[in-house]
């Protein structure tokens, strides 16, 4: 039996078409990226997050083959560069370097211009970050148990606020509510001036960036009671965690990830979270993150949505509890 010339030019036709969809997902994962890609940054040049931020784009240059730009854009607690990154094309030539503000101000704002999580696609954890408990060097408390009694004997503690809907107060106002701690809260524009005043013996005692309360602690100009991670930190084994003397304490961390728009296509987001986990991997980042009180936390796509979703939950309540009203 003939076949004809329409049969066999239908039977090419599906065969290319059926070749074209097989190697269509593979070839657009070959091709990214087609241009330099903008690492977005909602904090200023020289801060933590910013010099993780440039570690991060060196190793992924090296990766991707093209350059990776940060683009700062402080303002708003991070929300005036997550608006950006969701509102990019999603190819991913635009990602953000989230911190846990991201998922924070779904608590402090009434109204946000996205949501932190739908409108995002995950990439990976960089690492969660402790802060410390620090006080002024003269308190005679040697440890946090001793801290607590003492309290007792008087009208408790005053405690430096390193920034008015920081994870900072949250930290504070869970500790003095599980704790029974008494005391008065001073609220200051940021953890540095709070850290001066900590330092030179006029406020008692707050809780602190580690990386930002490095170099006083090594100095000995203020004291570490403890750490608000879930066991001690292999940075600082001498300074127990919060938990080990105030059990009912949950644990609390501050965070760096990498997003991109929503919708990015799986392949597309499948080769970013290989170049960021293998990244943060480096002893480069190992060594910024351990500065901070951190480690490498490189997750899949999947678990680090699973973690934004349980953080949006879990700074509502801390929010509620610190009694802080939406803006």
């Amino acid at each position: 039996m003939k076949t004809s010339r329409t049969t066999i030019a239908l039977c090419s036709l599906a065969m290319t078409t059926a070749a074209w969809l097989g190697i269509a997902p593979a070839a657009h994962a070959q091709k990214f990226p087609t241009q330099p890609i903008k690492l977005i940054v909602g904090a200023s040049p020289g801060g933590t997050t910013d010099a993780l931020a440039r570690e991060l784009a060196e190793d992924m240059s090296k990766s991707l083959g093209q350059p990776v730009i940060i683009d700062n854009k402080p303002g708003a607690g991070g929300n005036i560069a997550a608006d950006f990154v969701a509102r990019a094309p999603a190819d991913g030539h635009t990602l953000l370097v989230a911190f846990t503000s991201h998922t924070m101000n779904a608590a402090l704002f009434k109204k946000l211009p996205y949501d932190p999580v739908k409108d995002f696609t995950p990439i990976s954890l960089i690492g969660k970050v402790a802060s410390v408990l620090v006080a002024r060097p003269d308190l005679p408390a040697k440890d946090l148990k001793e801290l607590l009694a003492a309290a007792k004997q008087k009208d408790g503690y005053s405690f430096a606020i390193g920034g008015t809907g920081s994870s900072l107060q949250m930290d504070t106002a869970e500790f003095r509510s599980t704790s029974k701690l008494p005391g008065v809260d001073i609220p200051y524009k940021g953890s540095s001036p709070a850290l001066v005043d900590v330092m030179s013996g006029q406020v008692d005692l707050m809780f602190a960036p580690i990386g930002g309360a490095r170099t006083l602690l090594d100095s000995g100009k203020v004291k570490a009671y403890a750490v608000t991670s879930a066991k001690r930190l292999a940075s600082m084994p001498d300074v127990p965690a919060v938990s080990e003397v105030v059990p009912s304490f949950t644990t609390n961390y501050g965070w760096f990830g990498v997003l991109g728009p929503a919708r990015l296509p799986a392949e597309v987001t499948a080769r970013l979270n290989e170049v960021v986990v293998k990244a943060i991997q480096s002893p480069r980042i190992k060594t910024r993150l351990a500065v901070d009180g951190s480690a490498p936390s490189g997750t899949t796509p999947t678990e680090f949505r699973d973690f934004l979703i349980g953080d949006v939950k879990q700074w509502a309540e801390q929010a509620k509890l610190a009694k802080i009203e939406p803006q």
